[in-house]
């Protein structure tokens, strides 16, 4: 069991495997997403440029699936330790499902952004909640300025979201070794 002292901060980073558990394909495993998709053809700029059909087709699909998750015991785990240490724990994710927040996190940093989220592709507007599956036959949504609705997602070739935040989250938390 690992006890903290009352000065401790703690950045926790969690990645597929955590909702792995929860019925949610990893992207490398077997049966895992990039085995049936092409990076290049579904999660990078060059993919929306070319195909946003197609994006939105694989985006949806992997929403439908993400909706019957469940969180799992990790993710209880999380929100239970950020309950205990509030401010002193920095929990990042490398996913972007809702799973955290469905147990229970409240102050979790997508890195990768968050699938039940849009934004528009040209405009400033901040990205919103939006559930909606877009498969073919729909077309791709539209923003009052234009531009296309595109997952909130970070893409192969785009930077992660808020890297200076958990780059200060790092430099605060306590190291394990002294």
């Amino acid at each position: 069991m690992i006890t903290f002292s009352s000065s401790d901060r703690v950045f926790v980073l969690t990645g597929a495997g955590v909702s792995a558990e929860s019925g949610i394909p990893t992207f490398r495993g077997v049966g895992g997403l990039w085995r049936n998709y092409r990076i290049e053809e579904v999660a990078s700029p060059e993919a929306w440029r070319q195909d946003p059909r197609l994006v939105w087709e694989f985006y949806s699909m992997r929403r439908r699936v993400a909706s019957s998750a469940r969180p799992n015991p990790a993710h209880f785990a999380l929100a239970k330790l950020e309950n205990t240490l509030q401010e002193r724990l920095f929990v990042c994710t490398q996913n972007v499902d809702s799973l955290h927040e469905q147990a229970g996190s409240r102050k979790v940093v997508h890195m990768h952004g968050e699938l039940f989220k849009s934004r528009c592709d040209t405009c400033i507007r901040p990205p919103f909640d939006d559930t909606n599956l877009y498969e073919p036959p729909a077309k791709v949504p539209r923003c009052e300025c234009g531009g296309q609705i595109r997952p909130h997602i970070c893409w192969f070739g785009e930077v992660p979201f808020e890297l200076d935040r958990i780059y200060r989250a790092l430099d605060r938390c306590t190291p394990l070794w002294p």
